[in-house]
């Protein structure tokens, strides 16, 4: 039944990619869909790991990677996430999960903004003394649940709205996913799918969502004591890019100091990656955890630098 289970998902979801987004020739598809700040990466964590992650996020940022996560959720969790992304622009990301008895919720916030510009025309190319902006903003709940004992789905509803200078487009965007531990040796496999929506318009140009399927394969390569090293691997098919290949990995040392790396292969900024992570022993029940990245810029932007906070209690 858990394995029906599983394999309807993916099947279904290989059929919306198919049905959807069959342009009928062969070419990377790039900039043929909208919202593209919602392919960011978030939480310092997952990104210092190649992203190879929906398979191993068993917390709070499961809803920004894979919502099935969170059934694993036994306290509540609360993160936030700073980017320092390409250019001068930034993305922060918040969210905050509640476990229940046989579920669990969670609701999460994202902003993304560039700094303002002076407009400049034909007639005035140095600059018209008009300030141009531009963001995003994202809210979402998601929810999940564990059906067995080796099976998670889970599922998120988000608002996203879109400014461009005096324009912006809404739109509502669905994920699902589901994890699901083998049973042999620690193996899991963590499927997803991102950003499904109807199509958007702008002025007079339509726009498709971003969406992305992931499919995961991660476990333990070594354990000894209270530390792990664990290894993971990522496919990622976008409608309207190639597919890339994520490759992470984690050590954990007692519980408490974590090391990490990750390598994306087939894409042209962003392949290597580092990071650490630090959790601070309970203290009235509360833990704090901090999570740090460094992800390599191959040919023209500023190094990508990524913090995350979080808390348990």
């Amino acid at each position: 039944m858990k394995r029906k289970v599983i394999l309807t998902l993916i099947l279904l979801s290989s059929s919306i990619l198919h049905a959807q987004y069959d342009y009928g020739f062969d070419f990377a598809k790039t900039g043929s869909a909208g919202l593209q700040f919602l392919k960011i990466g978030i939480g310092a964590r997952e990104s210092a790991m190649g992203e190879a992650v929906i398979a191993s996020v068993k917390d709070v940022n499961a809803v920004f990677w894979n919502p099935a996560g969170l059934a694993y959720i036994t306290d509540y969790q609360a993160t936030f996430s700073h980017n320092n992304w390409l250019v001068d622009s930034k993305e922060i990301a918040a969210a905050l999960a509640i476990p229940f008895e046989d579920f669990s919720i969670a609701v999460s916030a994202v902003s993304f903004a560039i700094n303002e510009f002076e407009e400049t025309t034909v007639t005035d190319p140095d600059g018209t003394g008009r300030m141009v902006s531009a963001g995003d903003v994202v809210i979402g709940i998601a929810a999940a649940k564990m059906f067995t004992d080796h099976l998670s789905i889970g599922g998120q509803v988000k608002y996203v709205h879109e400014k461009l200078d005096d324009y912006s487009i809404d739109n509502v965007l669905f994920d699902i996913g589901a994890l699901y531990y083998t049973g042999f040796r620690n193996l899991r496999l963590g499927f997803s799918l991102q950003h499904f929506g109807p199509d958007m318009k702008m002025v007079d140009q339509e726009y498709r969502t971003p969406l992305l399927f992931r499919l995961n394969a991660t476990d333990e390569i070594f354990e000894w004591t209270e530390s792990s090293l664990t290894a993971a691997v990522e496919l990622v098919h976008s409608t309207d890019n190639v597919e890339i290949v994520n490759v992470g990995t984690e050590l954990k040392l007692y519980d408490y100091f974590f090391l990490r790396g990750g390598y994306r292969l087939n894409t042209d900024e962003g392949k290597l990656s580092v990071g650490f992570g630090v959790v601070s022993p309970s203290v009235s029940g509360i833990n704090l955890k901090l999570d740090y990245s460094f992800v390599k810029s191959e040919i023209v932007f500023d190094d990508i630098h990524r913090f995350t906070v979080g808390i348990s209690f």
